[in-house]
């Protein structure tokens, strides 16, 4: 065979391996079914959502509602956070101008004014402590019940905040540990961490009137709840010593006052 005839019977074996060449009315005919095929596609996935019974549309209507207050909870939890964090920032400046003896306001609107400052030594967690129990000041920082006696006084000081900003360590909360409060007048207090308890709200069993000088920090309960409930985390302390441990410089003698 010739190199001429060599080379042709080469290219007819590849043609035999890839098999015939379609036509063109072939080519038109599969290039049809093709376009019906996808148009069928498009027309089942347009129509998954007509053929859904009543009872699964509401379904999938309260899947994608959930879905959207549940992304608002996270961006509401967020917000909340991060404002008691800022806050704090203001609050610190406030409260070192109180200690240096001017009467001073976080920002001009604040219906309220810094009063101590609670510090758990073991766990590196610092507070400002806000006047009154206000809904204001509970956003804010942790506050001071006007009711109760000053910290460090004769008596039960009550301070309540939030679970889920400026009293989430308050789980962490071992007996024996130390619990210091830095009054305004510049007196620290230091009181030592009794038991932890769990009561309902109006069951508390606390006595501002007690003997004795005691401190209670409070918070809602459980921990981590989205919700606010009947129940309170307490944890009682007691004065380590009845005179001060210690005391920062401060021009400031004004006593915590319950009138403000």
């Amino acid at each position: 065979m010739t190199p001429v005839h060599q080379r042709a019977g080469f290219r007819n074996h590849e043609a035999e391996e890839f098999g015939p060449l379609p036509t063109y009315l072939e080519l038109a005919m599969a290039t049809a079914a093709a376009t019906a095929y996808d148009a069928t596609t498009a027309q089942d996935s347009r129509a998954l959502l007509p053929r859904l019974s009543t009872v699964e549309k509401a379904i999938a209507v309260s899947i994608a509602a959930l879905a959207l207050y549940g992304a608002a909870l996270v961006a509401d939890g967020l917000y909340i956070k991060a404002k008691a964090e800022l806050s704090q920032i203001l609050l610190k400046r406030a409260f070192a101008a109180e200690l240096r003896g001017e009467e001073t306001k976080p920002w001009p609107w604040a219906d309220f004014t810094t009063e101590a400052e609670v510090t758990a030594p073991r766990l590196g967690k610092h507070a400002i402590v806000l006047s009154g129990a206000s809904g204001e000041a509970l956003a804010f920082g942790p506050a001071w019940l006007a009711n109760t006696p000053q910290p460090g006084d004769e008596g039960t000081s009550v301070i309540a905040a939030h679970r889920d900003t400026h009293f989430r360590w308050l789980k962490d909360v071992k007996p024996g540990d130390e619990i210091e409060v830095t009054r305004r007048d510049g007196r620290v207090m230091t009181f030592k961490a009794g038991e932890g308890r769990i009561v309902p709200w109006d069951q508390s069993g606390i006595d501002p009137a007690a003997q004795g000088r005691h401190l209670v920090l409070a918070t809602c309960w459980p921990f981590g709840a989205t919700e606010r409930g009947p129940l309170r985390y307490i944890v009682g302390a007691e004065l380590v010593d009845p005179q001060p441990t210690g005391a920062v410089p401060s021009t400031n003698t004004k006593l915590l006052s319950a009138d403000e």
